[in-house]
Order: structure tokens, then sequence, then C-alpha cells
């Protein structure tokens, strides 16, 4: 996938995810969309620590959601981790 693939595939997933419209993917948007992950990927569902990680790993201002710019890493992760199933 190229970059505008990438970014065209990240926002679609946040706007899937972004379940009341913030703007933001807030911290059980996240968990959903990890949880709903692992299952495409047969893989153990996410721990509370894992998620956690994720979200201070993201959330990059520190604010405790994930703006869409912010969200962008975990769409490169995402196409890396899907592209190799």
């Amino acid at each position: 996938m190229n970059s505008l693939q990438v970014s065209e595939f990240s926002n679609r997933v946040f706007d899937r995810y972004d379940k009341n419209h913030s703007g933001f993917i807030e911290k059980d948007e996240l968990n959903a969309l990890l949880y709903n992950l692992a299952i495409e990927l047969n893989s153990q569902q996410p721990t509370k620590k894992e998620i956690d990680y994720m979200l201070s790993y993201l959330d990059t201002n520190n604010d405790s959601k994930i703006s869409r710019t912010e969200f962008q890493r975990l769409g490169e992760l995402m196409v890396k981790v899907l592209g190799n199933k």
C-alpha cells in the first residue's frame, strides 16, 4: 500500500471506531478496536496493560485520547500486520 492508501485505510478504521463521533479514539473505543483486531488475526485478546501501553504509545500529546493524526501510527502498523497475514 502506498501512503495515500494507508491514510485512507486509517481514516476508515478511525471513523468506524469513533463511536461517539468526538473526533478522537478514546480508551473504550481503542479497546474495541484492539479486541476486533485480535479476532481478525486469530490472536490472544489484549490485556489491560497492553491497551494502556498502546494508548500511551499513540497519544503523543498526553491528553488520554487519540486524534486522527495520532491514529495514523496505528493505521500504519495495522497495514503491516494485516498485509503479512
